[in-house]
């Protein structure tokens, strides 16, 4: 009886958070294409190809630093508040010489305070935290505009390419970390930095760990069978895109179509039991599928807090050799 009570009070909250989400979705403010536009779009880069799409620059950016930093970006859109990803930085112990997780947050987030926490717990395991602001939120929303509404607004050419630009960019400060002296780096993501993460660790090498918490598997199921797509299912029936034409991008921008490229016992992937964006059976068949990378699962939806804590309790007792000292007891 509890378990239907909880099931149901965690669709309730789902249900009504992604009601008003869709509110924002109504206006529109993404753009709109047509089919034919998505063909040509999805059929040159598949013809090009993953290593292409999530092309890195040679010629990394210099002056990371402690604090806030920004950065052009090598993917341009036609929103110039997007054209520059924003970093907010916290050094560890050693400086930027300190090892580093790279922070991706989820779709809609409106504030990073909560992220300031786990960045201090970061400091004290000898880390260095870096925070992402992912395209289309925080620094990079564009005027009038919510704070995530134009990633997934009716427009999926818009979509693939915010997925692209941030992929491409976390893979930079990656490398940007590397090249200041930090001697591992790993990422921590949730929900749509889930997503993002994923990706990232299936197309960058030596990465140290990623935990990825209720990642998106695939957007078709985002959009057709869970409760946060019913404004988009609309849009794009409307348009004459069915699933099948969505999908057809899937093996670029899905991260179950990708070959990890670290150890699979340094990965983690955390599911929600009722959690229909992120259903815990793709994610169970996600981690078998990237050779056995270390799942757990909490009772709640998409939306709730039981998720990020254990990540971090669990990513800290399943992978402890990544983090030696007297901090390890304070986390």
């Amino acid at each position: 009886m509890m378990r239907g009570l909880h099931a149901a009070q965690s669709r309730a909250v789902d249900m009504g958070t992604f009601f008003g989400i869709g509110l924002w979705q109504l206006l529109g403010r993404a753009g709109r294409h047509g089919v034919k536009e998505w063909d040509r779009y999805v059929e040159e880069w598949l013809g090009k190809g993953g290593e292409e799409f999530y092309r890195v620059p040679e010629n990394l950016p210099v002056g990371l630093r402690e604090g806030r930093v920004d950065f052009s970006s090598p993917v341009v859109t036609d929103r110039e508040e997007n054209n520059r990803f924003h970093l907010r930085v916290w050094p560890g112990p050693k400086g930027m010489k300190s090892p580093a997780m790279v922070m991706l947050h989820s779709l809609f987030s409106a504030s990073d305070v909560g992220y300031a926490h786990w960045a201090g717990v970061l400091n004290r395991l000898g880390w260095t935290a870096v925070f992402y602001d992912l395209p289309y939120h925080f620094r990079r929303r564009p005027k009038g505009t919510w704070s995530g509404e134009l990633v997934f607004g009716g427009n999926l050419i818009r979509s693939a390419e915010a997925i692209r630009q941030s992929v491409t960019e976390v893979r930079m400060v990656t490398r940007m970390l590397k090249a200041a002296g930090a001697p591992e780096v790993g990422l921590w993501g949730m929900s749509l930095g889930g997503w993002v993460g994923g990706l990232v660790l299936c197309h960058e090498p030596e990465l140290a760990c990623g935990w990825l918490v209720q990642p998106i598997p695939d957007v078709a199921t985002a959009i057709w069978d869970s409760e946060g797509g019913w404004v988009l299912r609309r849009q794009m029936e409307q348009r004459g895109f069915d699933r099948e034409r969505a999908e057809r991008l899937f093996p670029l921008v899905c991260p179950s179509h990708g070959k990890l490229r670290l150890a699979a016992n340094r990965v983690l992937i955390v599911g929600g039991t009722y959690d229909s964006v992120a259903p815990p059976m793709k994610l169970r068949r996600l981690a078998e599928g990237w050779g056995g990378a270390h799942y757990r699962e909490v009772a709640q939806g998409h939306i709730g807090y039981q998720a990020m804590p254990n990540s971090w309790r669990w990513g800290r007792e399943l992978m402890p050799e990544l983090f030696v000292g007297e901090g390890v007891r304070k986390f």
